[in-house]
């Protein structure tokens, strides 16, 4: 049995080959950054509680 046939190998190499596109996908992305920089509305639903305490 070769070493590429093995279960855990194949299962290794990929989790191995998935760390490796997540990895590059967030390098990429904090190195762009975020796409749309426009501020949220300010009719955005923000929730505003008259009375203190727990409800």
């Amino acid at each position: 049995m070769t070493v590429s046939a093995r279960p855990g190998a194949r299962i290794a190499a990929f989790a191995a080959g998935l760390a490796v596109v997540f990895g590059a996908a967030f390098g990429i992305g904090a190195a762009v950054g975020p796409w749309d920089d426009a501020p949220a509305p300010s009719h955005s639903p923000v929730m505003q509680h008259d009375q203190e305490g727990v409800h």
